[in-house]
Parts: C-alpha cells; sequence; structure tokens
C-alpha cells in the first residue's frame, strides 16, 4: 500500500457524534466530519491506525474505507464491490467475511447485499490473482464492512474487532450497566481537571468513576487485541511503539463512587482494580447523603430493572438533595427519554445542554446541569 493519507469511517454513539468529533480533533489532531447519526468520516496515514484504535475512548470502531458509490441494485453494488483491488489487503492465505448494515427501504435485505460483495470479492481477487480466497465467517482473518445508507454505499475493512465499547474491567455488569463510550462522552462533557472533586452518587458497578479516572490518566484500550493485527501490510512495529508511548498517567485524582446497595459497591470495587483505576468507593444513599463533590456525574435509574421503584419521587428526593449542595457546580446526568420529564424544575441550577441519543432500543437524553 502506498497511499499516505486514506479516508475512514468510524461509528458511534447516535447522539455523540459532537462529543467524539471533539476527541479526535484534540487527542489526535484529525478534523472528522459526520456521515450521519452514529458514523463519522476523517483522513488519516495508516500508520495512525493502531494509535486510534488504542487511545478513542468514544469511538466503538474505525473502518478502512476502500469504495463509495451510489447504489439502487445489487448489481451496482456488486459492481462497487468488484471494482476494489483486495490484493493490496488480504493474502491468498487469509479468509475473509462481509457483514452489513442497511438503513431505509429496499428491494433486498442486509444478508443479499452481504453475499453479492462475498462474491465480487471472490471474483476480483481470482481475476487479479487466480487464487480464490476462502470464507470464514465465525472468525475470519479480515472482515469487510458493508453500509447502505438510503442508497449511499461504502465498503471497508474493519480495523478494530471486538467494538470498543467492551472496555476489558467490566467483569462485573448488569443489563442496564451504563456503554463505557457514553459514560466517557459524559465524563468529557463535565469538563472535569486533575484539581476536580468528581462523584457518582448512584455508581453501580462503578462505570462512570472508572472512565473519569482513564479520562484524567488517559488510559488506553489495554488487555484486548485488534483487528489489525491481522494485517500483512501494518508493521507490527508501529504497535509495539503506541504501547511504549501512549502509558496510563499516574495519578491520585480525588474520583468517587457511592451507591445504597453494598453488594454493588463490592462489584465496583472489583471493576476499578481490574481497569487500574484509583476510585474512593463507599456505601451512600444519594437522596439523604450530603453531596461535597464539585462534579456530579450519574446514569439515573430509568424503571428497567427496578420495575418496583417510584422514579418520580426518586428524582423529587434526589434533586432536592443536590440542590443542598453548596460544592456542587456542574452535574451530568443520563436517564430514558420518557424518565427525562420527571426531573423537577431546579432553583440552584440551570439546564445548559441537553443530547438526545440512541442507546440500543432505548432513546435517552443526557442532560447538563450548572450552577445558577
Amino acid at each position: 500500500m502506498t497511499e499516505k493519507t486514506l479516508s475512514f469511517v468510524a461509528t458511534c454513539t447516535p447522539g455523540l457524534e459532537k462529543i467524539c468529533l471533539k476527541e479526535l480533533e484534540k487527542k489526535f489532531g484529525i478534523k472528522a466530519r459526520v456521515l450521519h447519526m452514529g458514523r463519522l468520516k476523517f483522513d488519516a496515514e495508516k500508520e495512525r491506525i493502531p494509535e486510534l484504535n488504542y487511545r478513542t475512548k468514544t469511538l466503538h470502531r474505525i473502518i478502512l474505507l476502500l469504495a463509495e458509490g451510489e447504489a439502487f441494485t445489487l448489481d451496482e453494488i456488486y459492481k462497487i464491490a468488484k471494482d476494489i483491488d483486495y490484493t493490496e489487503f488480504i493474502l491468498p492465505t487469509q479468509s475473509f467475511a462481509v457483514k452489513t448494515k442497511r438503513f431505509g427501504e429496499h428491494a433486498f435485505t442486509s444478508m443479499e447485499i452481504s453475499a453479492v460483495i462475498g462474491q465480487a470479492v471472490i471474483d476480483s481477487y481470482q481475476q487479479s490473482t487466480g487464487k480464490r480466497l476462502k470464507v470464514n465467517l465465525s472468525n475470519p482473518d479480515i472482515r469487510i464492512l458493508a453500509e447502505l445508507y438510503e442508497n449511499k454505499l461504502w465498503i471497508g475493512i474493519d480495523t478494530t474487532g471486538d467494538s470498543l465499547h467492551k472496555r476489558w474491567y467490566r467483569k462485573h455488569t448488569f443489563i442496564t450497566s451504563l456503554r463505557s463510550t457514553i459514560a466517557h462522552a459524559m465524563v468529557m462533557l463535565s469538563e472535569l481537571s486533575e484539581s476536580s472533586s468528581f462523584l457518582d452518587p448512584m455508581c453501580g458497578t462503578g462505570m462512570i468513576p472508572i472512565e473519569a479516572f482513564h479520562y484524567l490518566a488517559e488510559t488506553p484500550n489495554l488487555k484486548r487485541t485488534f483487528a489489525f493485527e491481522r494485517f500483512p501490510w501494518l508493521s507490527k512495529e508501529i504497535f509495539e511503539k503506541v504501547k511504549q508511548k501512549f502509558l496510563q498517567k499516574n495519578l491520585d485524582a480525588k474520583i468517587f463512587g457511592s451507591d445504597i446497595n453494598k453488594k454493588v459497591v463490592l462489584l465496583a470495587k472489583e471493576n476499578a482494580r481490574e481497569a487500574f483505576a484509583k476510585v474512593y468507593f463507599f456505601i451512600a444513599d444519594a437522596c439523604k447523603t450530603p453531596i461535597k463533590a464539585e462534579i456530579i456525574c450519574t446514569d439515573l435509574p430509568y424503571g428497567i430493572r427496578l420495575r418496583k421503584i417510584n422514579l418520580k419521587k426518586l428524582y423529587a428526593k434526589f434533586f432536592t438533595n443536590l440542590e443542598k449542595s453548596e460544592a456542587c457546580r456542574k452535574v451530568v446526568i443520563i436517564t430514558a427519554e420518557k424518565s427525562f420529564r420527571l426531573i423537577p424544575k431546579l432553583k440552584m441550577f440551570n439546564l445548559a445542554k441537553v443530547l438526545r441519543i440512541i442507546y440500543g432500543d432505548l432513546n435517552a437524553k443526557i442532560a447538563v446541569l450548572e450552577r445558577v
């Protein structure tokens, strides 16, 4: 591969695109643009692939873009896919698979698109080399990703592997545990600094305070493998240099997490140990215990796991307790969109920002509150 600058597509939580754009520019010096909800596009040198995957904390996946075009039929999709020179990216001994996502109304399915692109890859490679590539759907060496958004098609190679939101330290989670990339985005919205005190008063298994520590310590994505490690055209030395250069900072920040449930606090402590995060966890009732931190960042209950809970009363008690705090200057919260209306009118805080995000099958809102 001779190109100095390549194009990439990055995936993220829909609604958090601006946060991800900020991370790309601040951390990597990369100016990206939004393709559509949950998708960014940017240019970078191939040598940045290891660093991008190793250090980003808000993106889910980074895809090397191979082709773009308009496609209304499967035949047009086949032509775009067949025109790609795959010999630059796949060895004859390597296997591949294709996965497609589709948005909009079409006369064909995502599986049919994958099948057509897969055949185009085989035909193109065989035409160029005389050799037929092997398909391995369960554990391919190279995973080709495609997306058809209305009639706009792109095809690329996954450089990531397992989604980056799957942090290594998440040994203990619940079905309602917050996705780590969302937690990190919330920390970024809080504008946390090393001199600030930070508390998640409903910390559950500790995702938000752990990500807060990782934000300050610039902790990379450790204890995992990446898809790019199978790329024959990317030197392994590049990744080794990245790992040596970007190390977790040694710091003792004022990061706290509390929960009313003793067993959950113990699980949070175990997660923090696994995460190499110096977070101070304790047992407390968020509705009664005085709040003494400058920044509050929490995932409010949605009523999904704890269905018997009276959310309206809980929210009223929590925010009443919050308004009594003389230390708190900024609050970042997330809750389901249907629960957002339960937040009472506040005298001591103004609503500075609201982000609407799509979190799996749930529509949620992140709110930033600032002291009057």
